[in-house]
């Protein structure tokens, strides 16, 4: 969704989250994403909450503080953005153009939406052309999100004194960084078959499934690491600062042997709460493969907060029987920080032909 239609070689790129707020100064070229500046923030218990900015001063001011002190001076910016209240529906309508669609879903839109149509901003996004008895037909992704997040985040930006320019959705940053580059971690193709993308966030679980570069499904799971850190926290009775020094010194998950130790029941709590993330997740990949023969999932990445923790892509390889990596760098993609957690940022740089 563009705010305006400006050129710059620099871009600022946002992903504000209920626990972090992360920030990259990066630009796109043939050969690669540079990233030649990111930083994170983290966001006050409170602040934002399920894509809703609920104090705009606080976190204004510490965007600023932050982009002053890591001397950001570009202006254009882009922001991504996650909410379970954002809904995506495959919808089958005529075959005909993008432009005829967005009128069709105008006038059809309150058939899928639990609210009035006006309160939403609506795009689509092809999926596929199928065929049946009446003729070819266009399956599409319909994509509502309501108005209210994106003038939170548009006057956000406007209260920064940058100039707001796109606002994306995370599913689709993510994608676009994926399809952008040939492979992820130097082994795997990051084309071919179908892939899923499980953002593990700190309020909730992004799920994309991608098939030849293509969003087929996009979910939010509404548990993520804040469920499994009140988990043991709560079974442990210690607080968030202590959970984190333990969370840092602790071996790989899947690593539990019988000795009865904090180590241990740390990660026996943390595989446990995970694996209840897992079961929501599994419910989208039975969506996927139930609803054509044939579909199937080849390739899981994850990344995000929660994807750090030591040994997390074996919970999941272990769990579905599906090959999983967790995404530490992807080859076109040239950044001197932590790739994983910036992804979302550098996807949202990417601006595709005929995109809006």
């Amino acid at each position: 969704m563009k705010f305006l239609s400006l050129i710059n070689k620099n871009i600022i790129s946002m992903d504000i989250g209920a626990y972090e707020m992360k920030i990259v100064e990066g630009r796109e070229t043939p050969k690669g994403i540079y990233i030649s500046k990111c930083f994170s923030v983290s966001t006050p218990e409170g602040a934002y909450e399920n894509g809703y900015i609920k104090d705009k001063e606080l976190i204004c001011y510490l965007l600023k503080e932050g982009m002053e002190h890591n001397k950001i001076k570009d202006r254009q910016t882009y922001i991504t953005i996650k909410s379970s209240d954002i809904i995506s529906r495959e919808v089958i309508l005529p075959n005909v153009s993008g432009e005829e669609i967005d009128g069709i879903l105008k006038y059809q839109a309150d058939e899928y939406l639990p609210k009035d149509c006006e309160d939403y901003i609506i795009q689509h996004k092809d999926i596929k052309v199928v065929e049946d008895e009446e003729g070819k037909k266009k399956n599409i992704l319909m994509i509502a999100i309501p108005k209210e997040i994106v003038e939170q985040h548009l006057n956000l930006i406007k209260e920064l004194n940058l100039r707001p320019a796109v606002l994306d959705y995370q599913s689709n940053s993510a994608v676009k960084a994926i399809n952008f580059s040939d492979r992820a971690n130097n082994v795997y193709n990051t084309r071919a078959g179908t892939i899923a993308l499980i953002d593990i966030g700190f309020d909730s679980t992004n799920v994309t499934i991608v098939k030849n570069g293509i969003i087929q499904v996009s979910r939010i799971v509404e548990k993520g690491g804040r469920y499994v850190d009140n988990n043991m926290m709560n079974f442990l009775g210690i607080g968030r600062e202590e959970l984190n020094e333990k969370k840092e010194t602790m071996g790989e998950i899947r690593d539990i042997d019988n000795e009865y130790s904090d180590d241990n029941r740390l990660k026996n709590i943390m595989k446990t709460s995970i694996e209840s993330i897992l079961e929501k997740i599994e419910e989208v990949f039975k969506y996927y493969t139930s609803r054509e023969t044939g579909n199937k999932i080849d390739m899981i990445f994850i990344y995000g907060g929660y994807s750090q923790i030591s040994g997390m892509e074996n919970i999941f390889s272990n769990y579905y029987s599906i090959p999983s990596a967790r995404i530490d760098s992807l080859n076109k993609v040239f950044i001197n920080e932590e790739l994983n957690k910036y992804i979302n940022c550098i996807g949202l740089i990417i601006r595709l032909s005929g995109e809006k």
